[in-house]
């Protein structure tokens, strides 16, 4: 099974689906517990909102997000990817034997704030366009 994660230019856990440059994929094997292949890679499409296809298409079953908006998750789960929000600023790899360690305690959406997302360089900004309330109504 596959685990993915959104990463930083730095190969750091990034808390912002949307202001990913990257994708950590972690093979694990449930029964052992472990890790048994990482690989980062920079996937083919530049904006993450458009990623749900291509992690599906790599196999990945469950993605680790601190914080997606509505439409990114619709699309994963269209794509057959289960997401869970709300995890901590951690090592990736951390966080992963966290989650086959049965000890991942997700917290809040870091997307549903107070405009904490506006700031994460995604190519498109009027996220009040597209849900006047607030969030993050623009599909990342």
């Amino acid at each position: 099974m596959i685990i993915a994660l959104p990463l930083t230019e730095n190969d750091e856990f990034s808390l912002h689906f949307g202001g990913s440059a990257k994708v950590g994929l972690f093979e694990v094997d449930q029964a052992r517990r472990a890790i048994s292949r990482t690989t980062v890679v920079v996937p083919p499409e530049p904006e993450p909102c458009g990623w749900a296809d291509w992690l599906g298409a790599q196999g990945v079953k469950f993605f680790l997000a601190g914080g997606m908006g509505g439409g990114a998750r619709q699309r994963m789960a269209a794509a057959g990817i289960e997401v869970l929000i709300g995890m901590p600023a951690a090592d990736p790899a951390a966080l992963v034997q966290t989650w086959l360690d049965g000890r991942l305690v997700p917290g809040a959406n870091a997307c549903e704030g107070e405009g904490s997302h506006h700031e994460h360089g995604h190519g498109y900004h009027h996220h009040d366009d597209h849900n006047p309330a607030g969030g993050c109504g623009c599909s990342h």
